[in-house]
């Protein structure tokens, strides 16, 4: 499908559709080659084929299908996940290979320009693994990252992200299992800096899980630099607890910032009970410090899920982000999104945050624990929101000696305020709002 610049005249390029055919597809299944084209992966299964196939589409730039590759998997079942265009204008791709009913390995294929498979290895990581996550490293391996989990009795309910390097011919160089070993975690992404570092953001869970009585789990953002030899560089958390915490994606920006997307679940706001799946942004500096998070939801009935998939950052400063609803409230009950938003995460004017499905409009939502500074980067002023106060509180800024620079009164019933920093040197300042002596709330503020 397509979408123009203003997020309007979405219309559907093309179809395909075989009888007695089914085909699976993930969300890094459709890439943009560097021959103007493109290229779609993807798994069919049907009545003539029991174990399945592969297959790899490639496009002109105008969409055209000028070539279809078939690789026929080789075991019980095989997926595929995401493809990705390596230095030698070959494919690398990444999925899972079952082993048995009860083991699933990581499954690791490399073809030519044409979809002709080059090699084929696959890597144990234990239990139910699947891989969904590729990029070429700059000394010609492969950055993996994915999930496992356990059915075996005894072990049901947990699960763990990984990580794993491979050299060029995809064989294990090292491999880390994130998370909580004994609670179930959230999906992970990874980013490499311009510095060839790695970034590694998870769910981390801090709940323990009991196999059949709890349904979800309870977790935070966990975000780790790596060298490429695998040594820690930093290890942070972020965030109140959260249920169901996922992470889609990280970007690197031009300034070795990074921006972490994903989701988690909406329990709770203030005295009200939810259950609805919300999206955010959350950006880190190089550093790791926290710079600002933000929350976005286009549904919020009940067990209504808001997955936000991906995002690309735009020449102004802008950023793009498309995800997708489901729920038995919408009709149709899945529906694709797209909106765009300033550097900030913001926009200035609701007219600018839009939906190419018809559904309401994206709300950011501000919930206990959080507060936004907006712009941030900031020169002049700034803008402060933050969760409304049942009583008197107080708002202060801090340095990074840990001095006070400003403070100021907040009235009861307040969720605002604005304040001009031009008196502040340049940068990086802690800004924490509290309540009744209590904090509420703190966000990063970069001061240019």
């Amino acid at each position: 499908a397509e979408v123009d610049s203003n997020g309007e005249n979405f219309h559907i390029l093309d179809k395909y559709v075989q009888s007695d055919t089914n085909y699976y597809i993930n969300w890094g299944a459709f890439i943009k080659i560097r021959n103007g084209g493109f290229c779609y992966i993807g798994d069919i299964d049907s009545i003539y084929n029991d174990k399945g196939l592969h297959f790899i589409m490639f496009f002109d730039s105008n969409m055209n299908n000028i070539l279809t590759k078939i690789i026929p998997h080789d075991t019980i079942w095989e997926c595929i996940n995401q493809i990705k265009e390596t230095h030698d204008h070959c494919f690398v791709i990444v999925g899972g290979r079952f082993a048995s009913y009860s083991q699933e390995d990581v499954l690791l294929m490399k073809t030519d320009s044409l979809g002709n498979q080059i090699w084929k290895n696959t890597i144990v990581t234990g239990y139910i693994s699947e891989a969904r996550q590729i990029e070429e490293t700059p000394d010609h391996g492969f950055l993996i990252c994915g999930f496992r989990s356990s059915y075996t009795a005894g072990q049901a309910g947990k699960g763990d992200p990984f990580i794993i390097k491979t050299d060029s011919a995809g064989n294990l160089t090292w491999i880390k299992i994130l998370g909580n070993s004994a609670q179930l975690d959230g999906t992970a992404a990874f980013a490499i800096t311009q510095d060839s570092n790695y970034i590694v953001a998870l769910g981390y869970g801090t709940y323990s899980y009991s196999w059949p009585n709890n349904t979800d789990f309870l977790g935070r953002l966990n975000v780790i630099k790596y060298t490429p030899d695998g040594d820690e560089i930093w290890n942070k958390m972020y965030d109140p607890i959260k249920t169901d915490y996922t992470v889609s994606k990280i970007q690197i920006l031009l300034n070795n910032d990074f921006i972490v997307i994903g989701s988690y679940d909406q329990y709770t706001q203030g005295d009200t009970a939810y259950d609805f799946t919300t999206s955010f942004m959350f950006k880190c500096n190089s550093n790791g410090d926290s710079l600002w998070r933000k929350i976005y939801y286009h549904t919020d009935n009940f067990g209504d899920q808001d997955i936000l998939v991906d995002n690309v950052l735009n020449s102004d400063g802008s950023i793009t982000a498309c995800g997708y609803v489901e729920g038995l409230s919408l009709s149709p009950s899945q529906q694709i999104w797209i909106m765009k938003i300033d550097s900030t995460g913001y926009s200035p004017a609701l007219d600018t945050i839009f939906s190419t499905t018809g559904i309401k409009e994206p709300n950011m939502l501000i919930s206990k624990g959080e507060i936004n500074v907006y712009p941030n980067p900031a020169t002049n002023q700034i803008t402060i929101a933050y969760p409304q106060q049942k009583e008197e509180g107080d708002i202060h800024i801090y340095n990074m000696l840990g001095q006070i620079v400003y403070d100021d009164k907040l009235a009861k019933g307040s969720s605002q305020t604005k304040l001009s920093i031009q008196h502040l040197k340049a940068g990086l300042y802690k800004v924490i709002i509290r309540e009744k002596g209590m904090i509420i709330g703190e966000v990063s503020l970069v001061k240019e």
